[in-house]
């Protein structure tokens, strides 16, 4: 699963939060505003935009296997927004993983502002 940024519902804080199992899942505390949770009842939103159009995709892990011969040597996986997204989103919607180097906006809102991307990363249309 990819990793994702944990927000509270209530007062927006990302840093002061804390995790404990329960039977029913993980509860997060907010240690700002007291509020209380279970982690996966919350929908993933976007890092960029805020929306809740994000998936789940396929990212192929790689290395360099002979000089410059770039080998696939595993699979994980990244979240996408559809709009923020959008051209690695209708990439991986064909079926193919999502290279290694491409910089989710979905997860990092200031990957985009600082170009890091991964948009120089060669798809085809």
């Amino acid at each position: 699963m990819a990793s994702r940024t944990i927000v509270c519902p209530s007062c927006g804080e990302t840093e002061e939060l804390s995790g404990a199992p329960s039977p029913e899942g993980i509860v997060i505390t907010c240690g700002r505003c007291h509020a209380s949770w279970l982690r996966d009842s919350v929908p993933d939103t976007c890092a960029t935009c805020g929306g809740t159009d994000v998936q789940e995709r396929t990212r192929a892990l790689t290395q360099y296997s002979r000089g410059t011969q770039l080998s696939i040597v595993g699979l994980g996986s990244i979240l996408l927004c559809r709009q923020c997204d959008a051209r690695m989103f209708a990439w991986s919607e064909s079926g193919r993983p999502v290279p290694f180097a491409y910089k989710s906006a979905a997860m990092d809102s200031t990957a985009h502002e600082a170009g890091r991307t991964g948009d120089d990363v060669h798809i085809d249309p």
